[in-house]
């Protein structure tokens, strides 16, 4: 949101920061959830596991994937079969974390809901801004474009490369570019920000969508 882009254009900056607060996000806020009928096994068994068969365990199976070793896993010892039965009953909490397993889970279960209530989907297709072939793209990265001018090609003193090379430059600008897009396309294509809520569809009941 500053007007200062620099750290738009940073090679790594904006990779680093995303880092920084997943991690932030993923200490806490994930949990571990097991069914009530298990916790007190649960709650023992973890009292059973200290932190050097946590790290034997862990090189094990990273020296199994380095061998490419894809066989079953057994337990060496009575700590490694303690970690497996956790790993069995003890289920990693993270529907929050965008593109983590629960993530993927618990919007399965919204559109199965959504089906379960009003139907399959009438509609589906799939939607490419095409951020790379648009001057708005640019004139969200700074470039001197008249955006009011769109139909006399505000964006002609730049060649395609030149359009894409700035995407590449500054990735922010592409997000910007498509979060407009996708508003643009559910508040006036499917009408939801209209007066009467009806778009070239008429009046849409429920829609989803899911970034790639």
């Amino acid at each position: 949101q500053l007007a200062d882009r620099r750290f738009q254009t940073h090679l790594s900056f904006i990779f680093v920061m995303h880092n920084i607060l997943l991690v932030r996000r993923s200490t806490s806020r994930t949990r571990l959830a097991v069914q009530r009928s298990w916790w007190p096994t649960a709650a023992q068994t973890m009292d059973d596991i200290d932190d050097a068969a946590l790290m034997r365990f862990r090189n094990h199976l990273v020296d199994r994937k380095n061998r490419k070793d894809s066989t079953l896993v057994k337990p060496r010892d009575e700590k490694e079969q303690a970690i497996m039965k956790l790993l069995r009953h003890v289920q990693y909490v993270d529907d929050h974390l965008e593109g983590s397993v629960g993530n993927v889970a618990m919007m399965r279960e919204q559109i199965r809901a959504i089906t379960r209530d009003s139907g399959t989907p009438s509609l589906f297709f799939t939607l490419n801004p095409a951020d790379g072939h648009n001057p708005i793209m640019s004139f969200l990265a700074g470039k001197d474009i008249d955006i009011d001018a769109l139909f006399d090609k505000p964006d002609s003193r730049f060649s395609s490369m030149d359009r894409l090379r700035t995407l590449a430059e500054n990735p922010v600008a592409g997000a910007q570019f498509f979060h407009l897009m996708v508003d643009e396309l559910i508040g006036k294509f499917l009408g939801l920000n209209r007066p009467d809520i009806r778009g070239v569809f008429g009046r849409v009941r429920f829609y989803y969508g899911v970034v790639e």
